[in-house]
């Protein structure tokens, strides 16, 4: 599903889709998000087919070389974009659009603060990457439902394999070849 945005063109510039949950979610979000003053939700990033993963991966092992593929971007298979539930937000005029410094941006800050209250989780939160598997990507949210984001927040559980008890994810299990 589409997001209703108010002004797609600028909201969600590469016409993109999420599971209809997180579509209407992130609408919610971002008309919080402006409410209170941090500025314009952009969707850089939603579903993505396996196909288009593999693309992205492939692109930047090409690219970047291996290393730095297995760091920056999900094997196909694993991205949680796969799933439509994940999202990779910016916010208009804020620059650090995809890169860590998002986090230090007035809407990084609200985002990791307030999407709880929407349903989001900061997926890759700083510190974690033993835990995850991944950097620290403060762009990155993961739509889980408000009772579960409100859960986590109230007890402070930063992350998924933290709240479910799962074995920790620093490595996938076979290597990339």
């Amino acid at each position: 599903m589409f997001p209703a945005f108010p002004r797609p063109k600028v909201q969600n510039p590469f016409g993109l889709q999420l599971r209809e949950e997180a579509a209407l979610a992130t609408v919610e979000l971002a008309a919080a998000m402006r409410s209170a003053g941090k500025g314009t939700l952009i969707l850089n990033s939603g579903f993505r087919t396996y196909n288009t993963q593999k693309a992205l991966y492939d692109r930047t092992k090409e690219t970047r070389g291996l290393a730095v593929a297995e760091k920056l971007s999900a094997r196909p298979g694993h991205s949680e974009h796969q799933l439509g539930l994940a999202a990779d937000f910016s916010a208009r005029g804020q620059g650090c659009v995809i890169l860590v410094c998002f986090g230090n941006t007035e809407a990084g800050r609200w985002l990791e603060e307030n999407a709880h209250e929407y349903g989001f989780i900061l997926r890759y939160p700083k510190g974690y990457r033993a835990i995850t598997g991944f950097q620290y990507e403060p762009w990155h949210f993961r739509y889980v439902g408000v009772e579960l984001a409100t859960e986590m927040n109230t007890k402070g559980i930063k992350t998924l394999e933290e709240f479910w008890e799962l074995e920790s994810a620093p490595d996938y299990a076979n290597p990339a070849g």
